[in-house]
């Protein structure tokens, strides 16, 4: 019997405490998405916005093993409402880097993608208004 009732109260703290940390809001919901050519060139895009905004915080687009003859490219960041932003990437190692922190909030809700001239590949992540 005294079993049974530990196992009980066990196995409620256990529930109570998984919904407390299951109802916490997140501080940051920093995303990121990559393409899946692991054999070869990979772009990758990550952003630092709050939870629950369209807005992204500062947006980094990468190019990861890119051909070494490259020490820069043009990087394009585009979201179907705010249009195409281009920037100038610069390489940092093994990999050709921008990033970009947009003033006021030019997004809308949906894919915030990344695409670099000379890769075919492009990278999204979704950009969610609450």
């Amino acid at each position: 019997m005294r079993s049974r009732a530990r196992t009980r109260i066990l196995t409620l703290a256990g529930a109570v405490a998984l919904a407390g940390l299951t109802a916490a809001p997140a501080a940051h919901a920093a995303a990121s998405g990559c393409t899946h050519n692991w054999s070869g060139p990979q772009i990758c895009i990550a952003t630092t916005g709050e939870s629950g905004s369209t807005y992204p915080g500062t947006i980094t687009a990468t190019w990861t093993n890119p051909p070494a003859s490259r020490s820069k490219a043009t990087a394009y960041v585009s979201n179907w409402y705010a249009g195409t932003h281009k920037m100038t990437a610069k390489r940092h190692g093994d990999e050709i880097k921008a990033s970009w922190t947009p003033q006021g909030n030019p997004f809308a809700d949906g894919k915030l993608c990344a695409r670099f001239k000379g890769s075919s590949a492009k990278a999204c992540v979704d950009l969610i208004d609450r």
